[in-house]
């Protein structure tokens, strides 16, 4: 058996299990048996193919790895120019591929095999695992391409992948707005040490990581004044109301705490710990019936732009107030809020011309045989 191949097996409808054989270094499935003559030339003709493409790339290692190594590099731009969580998150994309970047050259990758890496990685963890592979490949070879490791990026042009339909209400709003009686449920009663950062969150539209993050060097006498990690923006919350008693309370028994938000201990929240709480929280409100599913911490920015939304503000303040550079998030933020105003105000329009109909039903309320008919195909 030459090596090189990875082995599929896929069991047919018949109950038979086949097993199908792809050359991992181009990702192409084989056409032959590469137990047979005919396999054993297929797989030397894409050896050989590799080993060309590697002479003349003038990147002698022109492997994925190799490439993904300059990208990463301290040295590169790209890479330094990242915010610290979202280097981790490009990160965790790469630790899950593995080896296998280490045997595949990226002139020999094709659409075909990072469809089948992002199907794979859907499979195993997710649709939106698989679209941030699909992603942050086609990101790093669009790189290389720019610097001659190949050239064209064959992840240019693939869709991500999609939702499978009758996936649920809760499945297509990721992130979805809190309700009045939710937040109500939530804040009621909870521990002081979760309602710190849900109040950041809630409002002061802070990101999960800047709430848990955010020092006392921030709190001026009227406001709130931090740097977001996530875009780099200098971002400013008024502090008042609620917000200005939870804060005055986080401060008196601060101790000698450098974070505004922390655990029970006095201790700085870690990402883990705090949405293993903040969860568990929400699990439980959830079978108590108090709220919905579908909440999570960032559906608190939602909350904030379909109420700014409702106001009738605009998408540039609404992207202000949500501390982002771009317009884009605050109209995704608020077009449940467009929609169901608009909807609800046309058909009120709608139905106002009939207000003074004074329509007579037909005898479907004498429970007569006709009426019973009518009844059933209307």
């Amino acid at each position: 058996m030459p090596k090189g191949l990875k082995p599929v097996r896929k069991r047919l409808a018949s109950g038979e299990v086949r097993t199908y054989w792809y050359h991992r270094a181009t990702g192409k499935a084989l056409r032959h048996d590469p137990e047979t003559a005919e396999g054993l030339l297929e797989v030397a003709g894409l050896d050989a193919t590799v080993k060309a493409v590697s002479a003349v790339s003038g990147h002698p290692d022109g492997s994925f790895a190799a490439l993904w190594a300059a990208y990463a590099s301290k040295g590169s731009d790209a890479w330094t120019s990242l915010r610290p969580r979202t280097r981790s998150d490009y990160q965790r994309v790469r630790d899950w591929i593995g080896a296998a970047a280490e045997r595949v050259h990226v002139r020999a990758m094709t659409s075909e095999s990072i469809i089948r890496l992002c199907d794979k990685a859907t499979k195993e963890k997710g649709r939106r695992f698989g679209k941030y592979v699909l992603q942050v490949i086609r990101l790093v070879l669009g790189w290389g391409k720019d610097r001659g490791w190949l050239k064209h990026n064959p992840a240019a042009d693939i869709r991500p992948p999609r939702r499978k339909r009758g996936t649920g209400a809760v499945a297509r709003k990721v992130n979805r707005p809190w309700s009045l009686d939710e937040i109500e449920a939530f804040a009621t009663d909870c521990p002081f040490q979760l309602l710190v950062p849900f109040a950041l969150g809630l409002l002061a539209s802070m990101r999960e990581g800047d709430a848990l993050t955010v020092t006392w060097t921030a709190r001026e006498p009227a406001l709130l004044r931090w740097i977001a990690s996530k875009n780099g923006e200098e971002c400013t919350a008024p502090m008042g109301g609620a917000l200005e008693r939870i804060l005055g309370a986080a401060q008196a028994r601060r101790g000698d705490a450098v974070q505004i938000a922390v655990n029970s201990y006095g201790m700085p929240w870690t990402e883990s710990g705090f949405r293993a709480s903040f969860f568990k929280r929400i699990r439980a409100l959830r079978a108590a019936g108090a709220v919905r599913p579908g909440l999570t911490f960032h559906g608190l920015r939602h909350t904030i732009g379909t109420g700014a939304r409702d106001r009738r503000e605009s998408d540039f303040r609404v992207a202000a107030a949500i501390g982002d550079r771009s317009t884009a998030m605050a109209q995704t933020y608020g077009r449940d809020a467009d929609r169901a105003r608009a909807q609800q105000e046309v058909l009120a329009e709608h139905q106002a011309q009939f207000a003074n109909n004074d329509w007579k039903l037909p005898d479907v309320l004498k429970g007569n045989r006709v009426a019973k008919t009518t009844r059933r195909r209307g």
